[in-house]
């Protein structure tokens, strides 16, 4: 019983050392990352407006220093400030930017970055994933978009992306809600029309709030994907907007 003993403490102190040092490790990456994207911030931002609406002068963003940072770089997102506003990132797959900073640099926070299937944000549909981080960086403050008091904000619903042409898109949430990560919502490409047309109201429908934006096979929206709880769950908080 001894030895039984013995044995049962010593894998219960591995699995509580092993806990701890992947608790330690999270928040480290989360601290350099949300330290590096800061650095970018002041290196890349050449104006920063008090806002993003009305008669404010868009903010402008030194693309090119950003490409010397990281070719892959795709364009800059703000939403829900001060919480999501960064680099966006493309790569050859959906996988790299899940474990590697904006400087490439291998971390679990990742990066924000756009479907590696779409072509530019020209496209019909344009999708972005991040990861849900409990200090609310890259996407982790999309929950807030779920509560009654987010929408209480001025123009909380916009969503702001400069592509490198210095093109200021912006966006109107319609849609928002929780999917099992087998849902389709993430397709980028359309037999003609009609399909087009049957995608948008199926994730119309879905919308555990109601807007009054309508959507129709003319217009282009833009998707946020992040994980909807504790890491490891197949479900992930979805976000749709219409580009204005």
């Amino acid at each position: 019983m001894k030895a039984i003993y013995i044995v049962l403490m010593t894998v219960f102190a591995g699995i509580f050392c092993y806990c701890l040092m992947a608790v330690f490790s999270y928040h480290r990456d989360a601290r350099e990352n949300k330290k590096e994207t800061e650095e970018v911030m002041r290196e890349v931002i050449q104006k920063v407006p008090e806002g993003y609406g009305g008669a404010v002068a868009e903010p402008k963003i030194d693309f090119e220093k950003l490409e010397q940072m990281n070719s892959d770089v795709a364009g800059w997102i703000v939403f829900h400030e001060p919480y999501v506003n960064g680099p966006l990132v493309q790569a050859d797959d959906n996988s790299y930017y899940l474990d590697h900073s904006f400087r490439k640099k291998e971390n679990s926070a990742g990066c924000l970055f756009m479907d590696y299937r779409n072509q530019s944000f020209d496209d019909r549909h344009v999708v972005i994933y991040g990861h849900n981080m409990l200090d609310r960086t890259m996407f982790g403050s999309l929950r807030d978009v779920f509560q009654e008091k987010f929408w209480e904000g001025s123009e909380c619903d916009l969503i702001w992306i400069t592509d490198k042409g210095q093109h200021l898109r912006k966006y109107k949430i319609f849609s928002c809600y929780i999917a099992g990560k087998e849902e389709d919502y993430t397709a980028v490409s359309f037999a003609d029309a009609a399909d087009y047309t049957w995608f948008l109201k199926k994730i119309t429908a879905r919308s555990y709030r109601k807007t009054d934006v309508t959507v129709t096979a003319d217009d282009h929206i833009l998707t946020l994907s992040t994980c909807a709880g504790v890491e490891g769950t197949d479900k992930r908080r979805v976000i749709h907007a219409k580009l204005l």
